[in-house]
């Protein structure tokens, strides 16, 4: 029987549960893209602004104790980004994990956004 291998994983919202699901990923080998909204005062252009809560949300996961993360070097298998700039890379993602906040009309918005990008099966 012939399976197909997960090698990236795209988690979208990087919430307590999204920065987690995004360490554990990365202590099983998987690389993954972990990507948030841009948040409302950042600045054109600016990368780290515009990744701020993505960031953010991630150290404070990398910080918890007991660390979801098994080494710290494993954290190099995560990648962030934003909803607004980064949202097409999930094409290269095998499997695409929805974690947004329990609002029905972002979690349309969302999926909109998957079904435009993802790689189709």
């Amino acid at each position: 029987m012939s399976g197909r291998k997960i090698k990236r994983v795209a988690i979208l919202g990087s919430g307590v549960m999204g920065s987690q699901i995004a360490c554990h990923f990365a202590n099983v080998g998987v690389e993954v893209l972990l990507l948030d909204i841009v948040p409302a005062d950042a600045k054109p252009g600016d990368k780290t602004s515009r990744n701020k809560l993505v960031n953010d949300a991630l150290a404070a996961a990398l910080k918890m104790s007991p660390s979801p993360i098994y080494r710290k070097s494993f954290a190099k298998r995560i990648s962030t980004g934003n909803f607004e700039d980064n949202f097409p890379e999930i094409k290269n993602c095998d499997w695409i994990i929805e974690v947004v906040i329990e609002r029905l009309d972002i979690k349309k918005k969302i999926f909109e956004q998957v079904e435009k990008y993802r790689t189709p099966g």
